[in-house]
């Protein structure tokens, strides 16, 4: 009965260690880890806790004293570096999502210029359909959409 339990323990120990684990950089500027980013935030797989990547990292010994013959490395331009990296993952993330939302809008539109009877669904899911009035104001609701995003500058 012990090896069974024992058995048991190092499989769940095994599945633990094997896990995934995501980086990523919070509004404050701070390393985050966890095993679920936030929605909208870009998020790297961080190897699991028995590989090379992680713990290696953390057994490294601090780095000597600069010399005279060493140059200093300048903590300012190695922040700023992360700080472009990160606006610009910033940015690219935003255009992605800009682009997007012009294409739902896009779609949106298309659909309501080429649709001949539309309508909306009701409070029992029947059809309610639009009369030629509506359809015109989606339509032009529609286009207003369209030019807001797809045509605002970022």
């Amino acid at each position: 009965m012990k090896r069974v339990l024992l058995c048991a323990v190092l499989l769940a120990w095994s599945g633990l260690a094997s896990a995934v684990v995501y980086k990523w950089v919070d509004a404050q500027g701070k390393v985050q880890y966890g095993d679920r980013p936030p929605d909208g935030v870009h998020a790297e797989i961080v190897e699991g806790l028995g590989s090379r990547g992680t713990r290696s990292e953390q057994a490294r010994p601090p780095a000597a004293p600069a010399t005279a013959s060493q140059p200093a490395r300048s903590a300012p331009t190695t922040k700023n570096a992360q700080d472009d990296g990160i606006k610009k993952a910033v940015d690219d993330d935003v255009a992605q999502v800009k682009e997007k939302q012009c294409a739902d809008a896009q779609a949106r539109y298309k659909n309501l210029i080429e649709g001949r009877k539309l309508y909306k669904a009701g409070a029992d899911g029947e059809r309610q359909y639009l009369t030629s009035e509506e359809i015109d104001a989606e339509r032009l609701n529609a286009k207003r959409e369209i030019d807001n995003i797809c045509n605002s500058p970022t």
